[in-house]
């Protein structure tokens, strides 16, 4: 019961503090993930014109053709024009299937751009630009604008609130992880306190008793079996406790699946391999206790197993 406690409070405290400290950690890579995705999902003209929105907000104003339509968009999915400070700048975004963009819509864009009187060139994607393409754009002068860096530009005018998604998201992951954690922290716990808790204090009442016992016994060999007898309790709770505490001490043994006490002398020990043999560490944990450390102890092979089973006594009556 004690060990049970000492765990509980452990998965408690390391569950609410592994929280704390995940919640401090920002969900920008969450919403950097969701917003790439949303951005991948929308069509050409919808993507073209937050992209356009953006360079609006870095001063760009886009040239329209007389005959153009009125958004400057250009039907056919082609480049669009802009302007800041009296300099022409070509626009070209590059959205298609591919997340990754090579050198062929870059190759001869400068050129493009010559012939339109830009003095310089901008492509856009929402996936990301390959290493050869951006040694071909750094040659002939073309801005880059990959998905992660255009997000933070185009997220003020998206509507859907992506960020309280990927808080929410964040949140279930980290109370996922947190929990989990504080799980594996307190199971850890309780197989320690097990194996490092001392005798109970009945323990320490029945040394007592059996020393009394042998002092007031008129032979030797009398009075340690009177001393012995005298050992066990008499309150059957602490029998039964005495007998649960053992089986779960063995539970916890290296090659041992689960100890349950088939009879009042029988204890039931399933094995977790054909090659576990905990019988040298099981032996101390019955002997603790004068009433159990007589017990038939019968190792039970795995289920499928071909090995027999076997029985052990660590003590004779």
């Amino acid at each position: 019961m004690f060990s049970f406690l000492i765990a509980l409070i452990v998965f408690v405290l390391a569950g609410l503090a592994a929280n704390v400290l995940l919640r401090k950690q920002p969900a920008n890579s969450n919403e950097l993930k969701l917003g790439l995705a949303h951005l991948a999902g929308l069509r050409w003209r919808d993507f073209a014109k937050l992209v356009l929105q953006a360079m609006h907000a870095r001063g760009y104003q886009t040239v329209r053709d007389k005959d153009g339509p009125a958004d400057g968009l250009p039907t056919d999915g082609g480049d669009i024009l802009l302007r800041r400070d009296g300099q022409l700048t070509l626009l070209s975004c590059k959205y298609g299937n591919a997340s990754v963009v090579g050198t062929q819509p870059i190759l001869g864009l400068g050129k493009s751009a010559e012939l339109r009187g830009a003095d310089m060139a901008i492509v856009v994607t929402p996936g990301r630009f390959d290493e050869e393409a951006k040694r071909v754009a750094k040659r002939q002068h073309v801005e880059l604008i990959d998905g992660a860096t255009l997000w933070p530009e185009v997220k003020p005018f998206i509507d859907d609130d992506i960020s309280h998604q990927a808080g929410l998201q964040t949140e279930k992951k980290n109370a996922t992880i947190a929990w989990s954690g504080a799980a594996v922290l307190a199971a850890v716990t309780w197989m320690l306190v097990q194996g490092i808790q001392p005798p109970s204090t009945e323990a320490a009442v029945d040394g007592s008793v059996t020393a009394t016992a042998a002092r007031s016994a008129p032979a030797t060999t009398a009075s340690t079996t009177t001393a012995e007898q005298q050992a066990v309790p008499s309150d059957p709770a602490i029998l039964e406790r005495r007998r649960s505490e053992t089986a779960n001490a063995i539970s916890t043994l290296p090659g041992v699946d689960r100890a349950v006490w088939s009879t009042q002398s029988t204890l039931l020990v399933y094995l977790a391999s054909e090659a576990a043999d905990p019988s040298s560490a099981l032996c101390p944990l019955l002997e603790r206790y004068p009433e159990l450390a007589p017990s038939r102890v019968q190792l039970q092979p795995p289920q499928g197993s071909e090995k027999p089973v076997r029985f052990k006594q660590c003590r004779s009556y």
